[in-house]
């Protein structure tokens, strides 16, 4: 990091900032931009959103007046702009890859923006940092593989739950170490399978003028309680890192930081796992779905490590990290995780070094399935991750395509053909997809590839 520091120091004083384009100023987006105005050497150049009242708010995390912002509807108008002092804003997103900016951050949060937003970005040679892990999930390898041949860098943020995750296993991986299982902690009671997004913030018990002020998604937070937001995260980690679900939905057992090492050993040493190399989750909340576990962390990440080292075992337990019982395997965690507050960091590594905080792998690993939260009749348009009809869970790639399983990226705007019953997975045939959807043409391109 303190190369990062003193590097955008240096393009600081040679007046040649990074410049970054936001599109989605929503809670995530919002902070990014407020960091972005602590910082020397990176600025934010361009901010996109569906909201003028969004975009505004943008600028002034940023530390920005309103009275500066003026409304750009092409690229041209944004360098115009930006070349008067004043701070651009449009309400397409496409303004940001006509824009003269180094980096992209995509936080719509919406799959098919998302997924239009990063192609067009990289096409005209744009490093993209995507923060919508749903587009990731469904796209990352071919995004991947697009920004390769175009010589630019695509990645997902740090700050979020899977880069956050993946520098830890990089931790590991660099010192030798073994990675049983890697993922990050949830807080989900039984009744939040089925929970809608009218309910998400009362489940927080976040206070009303809270979320209205920082213009939290209701959908997006009922995605963090009905689970899917956390298998989606943990693809994007599998698909980065090369880690598999052990089974389908992971086994998200209740535990605390010290039952991890315990948990996340193989069944032969007592703990729960068919394989070592995983993703999976650590539930806050008790068995019985009544009360928290102590000593859990729900907003952490984690990763439980082994070695063939006696000494390296010996010592990652004499210097306090939560071991084991027979001390074969610890546990090195992070309590938090910043969302939008680390992201810049990735934004740096693209422009600087050419380097990807988190990327998928040329071939994925691990997929999202689309799962009937209620019983559903044909007609139903579904609403994707969070909506009231569908949640998503994890599954291996291969049997993920082997059954013909809808991801849960392409559910948003699909319409059933048929019924289909509460707890039963969605399959490509039972849907109509949009026929102009960038997203399934990016898919079938990346399927194609295997």
């Amino acid at each position: 990091m303190r190369k990062i520091a003193g590097d955008l120091a240096r393009r600081e004083i040679e007046g040649t900032p990074v410049r970054v384009a936001l599109v989605g100023a929503g809670r995530f987006g919002t902070t990014v931009a407020a960091q972005i105005g602590q910082m020397r050497g990176m600025r934010l150049a361009l901010v996109v959103d569906v909201s003028r009242a969004n975009a505004i708010a943008a600028w002034e995390a940023a530390g920005r007046d309103r009275s500066d912002v003026v409304d750009a509807t092409s690229g041209a108008a944004a360098a115009d702009a930006l070349a008067r002092g004043k701070c651009p804003i449009a309400g397409d997103w496409s303004v940001a890859s006509d824009s003269p900016v180094d980096v992209v951050v995509e936080a719509t949060g919406r799959v098919e923006i998302a997924a239009r937003n990063a192609l067009a970005s990289i096409r005209s040679g744009k490093h993209v940092v995507n923060v919508t892990v749903e587009a990731d999930v469904l796209l990352g390898a071919r995004l991947r593989q697009l920004a390769d041949a175009a010589g630019v860098v695509y990645t997902l943020a740090d700050g979020d739950q899977p880069a956050v995750t993946r520098r830890l296993c990089d931790w590991a991986e660099a010192l030798g170490y073994r990675i049983a299982a890697a993922g990050r902690g949830t807080k989900r009671y039984p009744e939040d399978n089925v929970g809608v997004p009218e309910e998400a913030f009362a489940r927080y018990g976040f206070d009303p003028e809270l979320t209205a002020r920082r213009r939290f998604n209701p959908q997006m937070y009922n995605s963090f309680r009905d689970g899917s937001k956390a298998q989606i995260e943990m693809a994007a980690l599998a698909n980065a890192t090369g880690l598999v679900p052990d089974r389908r939905g992971m086994h998200e057992p209740s535990a605390s930081v010290a039952d991890l090492p315990n948990l996340f050993r193989p069944k032969s040493e007592g703990g729960l796992l068919d394989r070592e190399g995983v993703v999976d989750l650590a539930n806050a909340v008790s068995a019985d779905g009544k009360s928290e576990v102590p000593g859990s962390q729900a907003n952490g990440v984690w990763v439980v490590v082994t070695s063939d080292s006696p000494i390296l075992r010996e010592d990652l337990a004499f210097y306090g990290l939560p071991a084991s019982a027979n001390q074969t395997h610890a546990v090195f965690y992070r309590p938090f995780h910043l969302c939008g507050i680390e992201t810049p960091l990735s934004v740096a590594e693209a422009a600087l070094y050419g380097q990807a905080t988190a990327a998928a792998l040329p071939t994925p690993v691990a997929d999202v399935l689309t799962v009937a939260k209620v019983d559903l009749r044909a007609g139903t348009v579904l609403d994707g991750s969070g909506g009231r009809y569908t949640r998503g869970l994890i599954d291996r790639a291969e049997v993920v395509r082997a059954e013909g399983l809808l991801p849960l990226g392409l559910a948003g705007g699909a319409r059933l053909k048929v019924d289909v019953a509460a707890g039963q997975p969605i399959t490509y045939d039972q849907v109509d997809i949009p026929s102009d959807s960038v997203a399934l043409l990016l898919r079938r391109e990346q399927d194609a590839t295997w």
